[in-house]
């Protein structure tokens, strides 16, 4: 295909031209998801402007999240994230079939431990009395999405027995359980050691961490929520 040509006498900045010549190529599949791009050097050529200019297209790419760059390997267009509602109405499984995703789940632990004031009083637990504790890594297309822990109400302690590495929604509803959701609550924390490994990211990378306060259908409390989700590879719709 042969090159856009750039047009010195137009209102619009040169970088900014260059801009949108390749976000053009990236649209029209020219460049696809996970394509190296030319390098400065090729660019220069090929469009017949500085250095600077070149940088700042590619800059105002990257900040549109649109390329990324790479130490020492170069710059590439993004690939795309997916897209989930923000209401985990569904639940993740469900959400990764709709998204056209295959999920998959792997149990890191669970155990009984005694739980902080917050959760013991979502849960109506006494002093002392110990909550059953799930931890799962969840998966789409096989990559790390997000770590999620979860606490049971004594009336879940059946849990313990069923197979975990699937739907946690389709084991409640199959008992007879409605889930209805109290409260969400959305932050954004940061990746310790841990997470970093398990999510495949860089230590420190902005994780967004949701809280939520599951009921059954008469008002009781089923589990407390808490899910760390990496947010290079998904987005959220409202």
């Amino acid at each position: 295909m042969a090159p856009q040509k750039l047009n010195p006498s137009s209102s619009t900045p040169l970088y900014k031209q260059v801009y949108t010549i390749l976000k053009n190529r990236i649209a029209n599949g020219e460049l696809k998801p996970g394509d190296k791009i030319p390098t400065e050097n090729e660019l220069i050529q090929e469009y017949g402007v500085s250095r600077i200019t070149i940088r700042a297209a590619i800059s105002e790419l990257v900040e549109d999240r649109v390329l990324e760059r790479a130490q020492g390997k170069g710059t590439f267009v993004c690939k795309p994230k997916d897209a989930y509602q923000a209401d985990d109405s569904h639940g993740f499984t469900q959400s990764c079939y709709l998204s056209g995703k295959i999920p998959k789940t792997t149990l890191l632990t669970l155990e009984y431990v005694l739980p902080s004031p917050k959760v013991q009083s979502f849960l109506q637990l006494r002093d002392g009395e110990p909550t059953l504790l799930s931890r799962r890594l969840r998966f789409a297309d096989n990559e790390p999405i997000l770590i999620e822990s979860n606490y049971y109400a004594p009336c879940l302690s059946f849990l313990e027995k069923e197979d975990l590495s699937g739907s946690l929604f389709s084991i409640l509803h199959q008992h007879g359980y409605s889930i209805v959701t109290q409260a969400r609550s959305l932050d954004v924390c940061t990746a310790n050691k841990e997470e970093a490994a398990l999510l495949n990211v860089k230590r420190g990378s902005p994780l967004l961490l949701f809280t939520d306060y599951q009921l059954d259908s008469e008002g009781k409390p089923l589990f407390f929520s808490k899910q760390v989700y990496c947010t290079e590879r998904l987005k959220f719709y409202i």
